[in-house]
Formats: structure tokens, sequence, C-alpha cells
């Protein structure tokens, strides 16, 4: 008895569910549909892909998803539909005139009412009368914004008038010796290197310093020639004939100069006058003040005329050796400024002058060198040393605006012009060379206009949702079409 008082209950329940389940199976079609109202159900898409339409309900054959209705949105002949109010826009807009209302992911579409568009099921955006889009002079439209527009985009805008306009070349480059102010020292007369003053490569040296001391015999024959010379000299002028004179002279002159074109100086003539007697060695001294670079002898060595023994070099002046891209060469020109910093001297700048510009472009990298003379008085720079460098371009005075001010299309460049209060024009223009912040302007702007520098990207839209043309983006269909004609006019 207690096993079928038990099963009562649950048949009563399994029969509840049971007719609870058929009442929702045999639920009318109209309720379904009760959302719609008396609108007409056009189709169904896929919530998750629009694009996918059927024209039954059901479910999505991809994602598993129900199917959703798209409803007419025009008036239909019942009352209640014709009288139904627009929706609201909001305190806002309240008063303002609406034009039409549109797509928002297909603006072109336009539609005497609101509710939503028949092809995304998206809200449709009204679109007022004092945002209107009028058709302007040949070549650009006419934006009007609300005030309350133009605040919330935060439109800007920049007179056009004259500017000072330096643009800054930026580029890498390393330091190299100045090669005016290297020397090689070399024999000036085959010998024996009895000793070297310059031991080891890097050391510096000072101007008149010696470098070496050579003996050699061809020196200490001209040496003795020297002596006999001078004193035939003295002989001749204690005799008092002009002519013998005159001729002992000359003898004595020549070998002085064989003697200091060999490199003796003033001093070691001299001396061999005073003591009769020859220089057994030569003792070179340096030319310049700088450091050796290359030391190729050792000392005892033998070595003939004109051989290589050092390389030396003046550091007190580098070149700073870059690399510029042909785009950035106008305007370069030697004499200009140059400011260079180094990783080594952070906050340090050193400012110096274009010495060189290469006269052709290396094929491979599409770039010149540009040689800047920097000053290295405390040796501080090392050759090798890597730099930043930024060459200074001094353009003149010119008519100038914001570059924010630019949409540039690749074909054209475009601005927004403001002719009134709230009213802007695109239009065309021709620029020229870009300082910082600033451009040029070649032809299509008059000093004291206004150029939109902020929100020229709302203006162009507005634009386009009006009359479905872009004045910014005109050229990318002038490429397409350079394209197709370059392709022989395939599609």
């Amino acid at each position: 008895m207690a096993r079928n008082s038990l099963a009562i209950p649950i048949v009563a329940i399994a029969v509840a569910l049971t007719l609870a389940g058929c009442k929702q199976v045999a639920a009318p079609p109209a309720a379904r549909q009760a959302s719609g109202g008396d609108k007409k159900i056009l189709y169904w898409v896929d919530p998750m892909h629009p694009s996918y339409k059927s024209d039954k309900p059901g479910k999505a054959p991809d994602c598993g998803m129900d199917l959703v209705p798209v409803y007419d949105q025009r008036k239909s002949g019942n009352a209640a539909s014709t009288s139904a109010p627009a929706p609201s826009t909001g305190a806002a807009n309240a008063g303002r005139k609406v034009l039409y209302w549109y797509d928002p992911m297909q603006p072109e579409v336009h539609f005497d009412h609101p509710g939503k568009s028949p092809s995304m099921n998206m809200e449709m955006v009204p679109r007022y009368a004092d945002e209107a889009v009028s058709p302007a002079a040949p070549g650009g439209t006419i934006v009007e914004l609300s005030p309350e527009a133009m605040s919330a985009a935060g439109v800007a805008t920049a007179q056009v008038k004259p500017a000072a306009l330096r643009r800054v070349v930026r580029a890498v480059g390393s330091l190299q010796v100045d090669e005016t102010r290297l020397v090689h020292i070399a024999a000036r007369v085959a010998g024996r290197l009895d000793r070297l003053y310059l031991d080891f490569t890097g050391e510096p040296v000072r101007r008149g310093a010696p470098i070496y001391s050579i003996y050699s015999p061809d020196l200490v024959a001209s040496g003795r020639e020297y002596v006999l010379a001078h004193e035939n000299l003295s002989r001749a002028e204690a005799g008092g004939d002009a002519g013998y004179i005159d001729s002992a002279r000359s003898l004595a002159r020549a070998a002085r100069a064989r003697l200091s074109l060999w490199g003796l100086g003033e001093d070691q003539l001299d001396r061999i006058v005073r003591t009769h007697g020859a220089e057994t060695d030569l003792v070179v001294r340096s030319p310049i003040r700088g450091t050796v670079l290359e030391k190729k002898v050792v000392q005892g060595q033998y070595v003939t005329e004109g051989q290589d023994l050092y390389l030396l070099a003046d550091l007190s002046d580098l070149w700073l050796s870059a690399r510029v891209y042909e785009q950035e060469l106008g305007g370069l020109k030697v004499g200009q400024e140059a400011v260079a910093f180094f990783a080594a001297f952070p906050g340090r700048p050193v400012r110096g002058r274009i010495r060189f510009i290469d006269p052709v472009v290396d094929p491979a990298t599409r770039t010149a060198g540009v040689r800047v003379e920097l000053p290295n008085p405390g040796g501080a720079l090392k050759p090798g040393m890597f730099a930043n460098a930024e060459l200074q371009v001094d353009l003149g005075r010119k008519l100038a605006i914001p570059g924010s001010a630019v949409l540039d299309t690749g074909v054209r460049q475009v601005v927004y012009v403001r002719i009134g209060p709230a009213r802007f024009t695109g239009r065309e223009v021709h620029l020229g060379q870009r300082a910082g912040d600033l451009v040029e302007v070649v032809e299509g702007l008059t000093q004291g206009e206004e150029v939109v520098t902020a929100a020229s990207f709302l203006l162009d839209s507005q634009s386009q949702l009006a009359t479905g043309q872009s004045i910014q983006w005109g050229g990318a269909s002038e490429v397409k079409r350079d394209v197709k004609k370059n392709e022989g006019g395939r599609p």
C-alpha cells in the first residue's frame, strides 16, 4: 500500500510536466511573433552572421543559434502603427529637425523613418538639419556642424601665416680621422735606425720633438762636402778674388741645401760649420703635434730611402661621417651647423659644421655621405666612436600650416578650411618641405585663412555620410585606376 501511495504523486508530476510541454509546443505562431506586433516579417537572420538570411524560422546552420526575425519597418495601414510616435532621440536633440535616418554600417543608405536597419538589424541614426552638408565650389564640400557637435569632437583650427622654418635631419655616423691632418714619416736617406724616440702606437708627440735618428754613409759624405765647401769659401773671402768668392759661395749653398732637404735643421747645419765635423746621425723631428697611429719599424733596422716609418695624425679636429637618405638631402649645404650626441658623454652635445657632401648616392642604400667637422681640443673624442647627428637646415620664412591639418592620401593632400563660425570646406593643396610640426604651403591657401587641425577625419566622414563622397579618400580611387591602367586594364 505504501508503494502505491508513493507512485501516485510521481505519476501526477509526470503528467503535469507532459501537459506543460504540450502546451508550449502547441502555442500558435502568433504568440511567438507577438514582439513584432502587426509588423510583417521579411526574413530571419543568424544573429552571429547577419549576412545569412532564411525565409523561415529555425536554427543557424553554423552555430546552432535561433534565427532572429527582421520586421518590415514601413508604416502599415493599421491606425495604431500609423499613429505610433517616432522614438525619442534624447532631451539634447529635442526640437532639432531630422532630415533622415541612416544605417551606421552603410551610411549611404537613407530612410525616412526610425527603427532598425533591414540588413544589419542595427538601430538607425538620425541626421539633423543643423549638421547638413551641401555642395560647394567644384572640388570641395561645405560641412556645417552644430556647436554641440564641434565641442564634442574637439574641432580646433590654426591660422595660415608665414613662419621661420627649420628642418632637422637626423643621421647616425662614426668618428674618423681628418684626412687633411695625416702625416707619413718616411726615411729620407738609406741607412740604419740608431734610435727611435716614439716606441708604440698611440703615443703623443709634440711639434718639433725628435722622432728617430739614422746613420747614413751618404749623409756623412754630404756633411763632409759641406765642411770642405765652407772652408773653401773662407779661403776665397780671405784672398779677395770676387769671381772665386762667388763660385765658393755657390758650392757652399748647394751643399747646405742638400743636407737641408735630407732633414737636417738649421741648428745642425750651424753646428757642422762651428765644429768642422760632419753629423754621423740624422735626427728627424715631428712636423706636427699629434698621435702615432702606425709604427712600422724597430730600432736597429736598416731602411731604404722613402720607406714608411710612422703615421702621425693631428686629432684636434675629427670628421663625423654620416649617411643621409636621398629625400633628406635637399637643403643641405657645406657650412651648415650640425650637432653630434655621443653615448659616452650624455648631455654634452658637440657642435660642428658640414665640411663635405658626397656628390653621388649609393644605389644600394639610397644614401649619401655627409662629413661634419667636429672640434676635439681635449682629446675626449676618439676615432671610431658612434654618434647621433642632427643637421640643421634653415628653409627661410615661408607660408606654413601645422602638419596635423593635412589629410594625405599618397596622391593628394587635403585640408578643411573654416569659412564660417561652424562651416568648413575641403580643399586640395600643394605642400612643400616639412619642418618639425609645420609644413610649407606652396599652393591652395592664402595668408589669414583658418584650417582645421583636429577632427579633420570627422568632417570628412560627415561629408561622406551626406553625399556619399569623401574628399580625403578620393585619391584611393585614383590609385586603383592607375593600378588597373598599369596592368593593361585587367579587372
